[in-house]
């Protein structure tokens, strides 16, 4: 007996005495139906989708970079003037609304030992060349030991690299032409103070 012949027969075993007995091929029929909607149920995916939202607040910022050290020599004609251009580097950026920036200097410490040039006697003087971002300084600066000197001025809405609107140059830079005096009271020896460049930016 066939798979339909024997579930043929237990339908119309089960009928109530004076029904029709069940069609076989609308039992398959529905069983197929069945079975679809639970295979379709398990193959179902639920996709889900999120935004999230970034924010970034970027200001004014700035670096200033210098030698560790600097000799000044003097060249040429006897008694010239110990002479050196150094050059500062720096990176900045300024904002729309602010001021822009400045590069100022400050003698933090006098020349030692003692009998040699002194920063104090407004011996030590530089002017200011060669700005790749912003205004070098103009004319003769006198290095001081109580108050920072201007160097550089950094305009509003100015950044450094990648070219226009900013600076093409990475970092940027300064020079900074320093002059002492060969004075001949000098004591022979060798002598150093201390330089600090402050860099500001808004």
């Amino acid at each position: 007996m066939g798979c339909e012949d024997r579930l043929e027969r237990a339908l119309a075993l089960s009928a109530p005495s004076g029904c029709e007995k069940p069609s076989v091929r609308y039992t398959k029929y529905c069983l197929a139906i069945v079975l679809l909607l639970i295979f379709s149920g398990d193959a179902r995916a639920d996709t889900a989708t999120l935004s999230q939202t970034l924010n970034l607040t970027i200001g004014a910022i700035s670096k200033v970079s210098v030698p560790a050290s600097l000799s000044l020599t003097a060249t040429g004609s006897i008694f010239n003037a110990y002479t050196r251009t150094l050059t500062v580097s720096f990176r900045a950026r300024s904002t729309a609304a602010g001021s822009g920036g400045t590069i100022t200097v400050l003698a933090t410490t006098n020349f030692t030992p003692a009998n040699g040039p002194n920063v104090s006697s407004a011996t030590l003087t530089y002017t200011c060349s060669a700005a790749t971002l912003g205004t070098a300084c103009s004319g003769t600066q006198t290095v001081s030991l109580s108050s920072s000197t201007s160097v550089l001025t950094i305009p509003a809405s100015a950044c450094t690299g990648g070219g226009s609107p900013c600076s093409s140059a990475d970092p940027n830079t300064v020079n900074v032409n320093l002059s002492l005096p060969n004075d001949p009271t000098y004591k022979t020896g060798t002598y150093s103070a201390s330089l600090t460049f402050t860099i500001s930016s808004t």
